[in-house]
């Protein structure tokens, strides 16, 4: 278990790290850039948000878990991913113009285009960057995220700066694929030249098949969001919609990608080891719950300051809109694990299905929602509806392979639903004071003080109310060196 915290320790720092430098990079680009430009990089995004999916047909994941990787494995890998980056380079240069037309703008063909190099460097990354997690080298791997999102960074910045407008965006994105990629050859152990080969291809084809097949239909749920209020209600409010989801995403998508990376290999290793899995992973989802809950509930009180301090005034539309997404992220968070849990024991088909018939669902409630209210309000609304459910859908198909012990579950959530009331205690009567539906945000002493006021109570009632997560080791050490 050492080297798995010595791992989620390195995971978190990284996340951490890469959250510091993207919000710098979101609060200058705010400002340098319109919500319109924001929402046309958004739009192209998600427009080949299919073929981004196509690009590593779960190569990555196949080279982590083989138990007997050889080098023809490896080439077969890297000629698969090869050959799909050269068709979707090729699909999404030649396709730009007719996207930019149905959208009226012709901007997103520009944009598109240089967003499909991107397929001509992934591969070079995705064989690279998998090797090392399989080795478990998350030093290097840290190293090389910190370094290229840097040179994005620089990038990015630098051409918003100079008036390149969405496109500023979509270079940064490439500069930090090819520094990545050259970034992680560097710091391998083995700096052998490939050569593209297919000798292993029906092995990966077989796995890379479903782990697509699943990937393709959350993308198409995802991004068609941003592709529907892009066509129904304009560039800028896909902007809004997007940056009222950003703050959820903070822990949603930047702290739970750095857990998610971790959580895999570890039930994994606990299901060979024959170890209770159901039991690993409800000490998991509590102190998982027990973070994000009071990120979600101070973010939501705390809306238009958030949105102000990190992103500026013109922002404030999006205001409304993120309680809605946090009391999403609330109800997300206690099944987010469960994916990961159910593939450790190999069962890739459990997961394939449970997305099949819950992204078509998320897809469906959005888009109507847009469709017939054309209101982002509805949209946000809709969503919550959506992962309200998720939760129901994947605890069922989890049963299959893992019995759910709700009462356990249960007991550790209602814990972690306590810690987060009294944390929560002094900022909700410090926003009831300044009022709910304000209009003007609450001065710079009284979010400090809200924000202070949550982290000593919440750090308390994990005492009080004996928390699992103050006998975890990591925690441990955290108190030591904060000490």
């Amino acid at each position: 278990m050492t080297s798995v915290r010595r791992a989620l320790a390195l995971s978190l720092i990284e996340r951490y790290l890469l959250i510091v430098i993207s919000l710098l990079s979101n609060i200058l680009l705010a400002r340098l850039l319109t919500p319109e430009e924001i929402g046309l990089y958004s739009v192209s995004l998600a427009v080949i948000g299919i073929a981004q999916v196509l690009r590593d047909f779960g190569v990555g994941n196949y080279l982590i878990q083989e138990k007997n990787l050889t080098e023809a494995h490896i080439r077969t890998a890297f000629g698969f991913t090869l050959v799909i980056g050269v068709v979707l380079f090729f699909v999404t240069f030649f396709v730009a113009p007719s996207v930019a037309q149905f959208y009226n703008d012709m901007r997103i063909a520009q944009t598109m285009r240089i967003s499909s190099l991107n397929f001509l460097v992934m591969p070079f990354c995705t064989i690279s960057l998998s090797l090392l997690r399989r080795d478990m080298a998350f030093k290097q791997i840290m190293v090389v995220s910190l370094l290229a999102a840097f040179v994005g960074f620089c990038v990015t910045v630098s051409l918003a700066y100079a008036g390149f407008g969405a496109n500023s965006i979509a270079v940064g994105a490439v500069a930090t694929n090819i520094a990545t990629g050259i970034t992680a050859w560097l710091v391998r152990s083995k700096r052998q030249l490939l050569l593209p080969s297919f000798s292993e291809w029906h092995v990966i084809l077989n796995f890379g098949g479903q782990n697509t097949l699943a990937g393709i239909v959350t993308t198409i749920a995802m991004d068609i969001n941003d592709l529907a209020l892009g066509k129904i209600l304009g560039f800028a409010p896909v902007a809004m919609y997007s940056r009222a989801q950003g703050l959820m995403n903070l822990f949603h998508r930047d702290v739970m990608t750095a857990v998610k990376g971790v959580a895999f290999p570890a039930f994994a290793k606990a299901h060979r080891d024959g170890e209770s899995l159901e039991e690993n992973y409800i000490k998991s989802v509590t102190v998982v719950t027990v973070i994000a809950w009071p990120f979600y509930g101070f973010t939501a009180l705390y809306a238009l300051e958030l949105l102000r301090l990190l992103f500026g005034s013109q922002w404030d539309e999006a205001a409304p809109l993120v309680p809605i997404f946090c009391l999403a992220g609330a109800v997300v968070v206690t099944s987010s694990l469960v994916l990961s849990a159910i593939m450790a024991t190999g069962r890739i088909d459990l997961v394939t299905k449970s997305e099949l018939i819950f992204q078509p669902l998320r897809a469906l409630l959005v888009v109507g929602s847009a469709v017939i209210y054309k209101s982002l309000f509805a949209c946000a609304v809709a969503y919550l509806v959506a992962f309200t459910i998720h939760p129901l859908l994947l605890y069922t198909f989890k049963a299959r392979c893992i019995p759910n012990n709700y009462q356990s579950l249960l007991s550790n959530l209602w814990l972690s639903a306590k810690v987060t009331l009294f944390a929560l205690t002094l900022p909700i009567i410090l926003s009831i004071h300044a009022g709910f539906d304000r209009d003007v945000p609450v001065g710079y002493p009284v979010l400090i003080t809200a924000t202070a006021a949550c982290l000593l109570c919440w750090f308390v009632t994990l005492f009080i109310l004996k928390h699992p997560l103050i006998n975890d080791p990591l925690f441990k050490q955290f108190r030591v060196l904060g000490s």
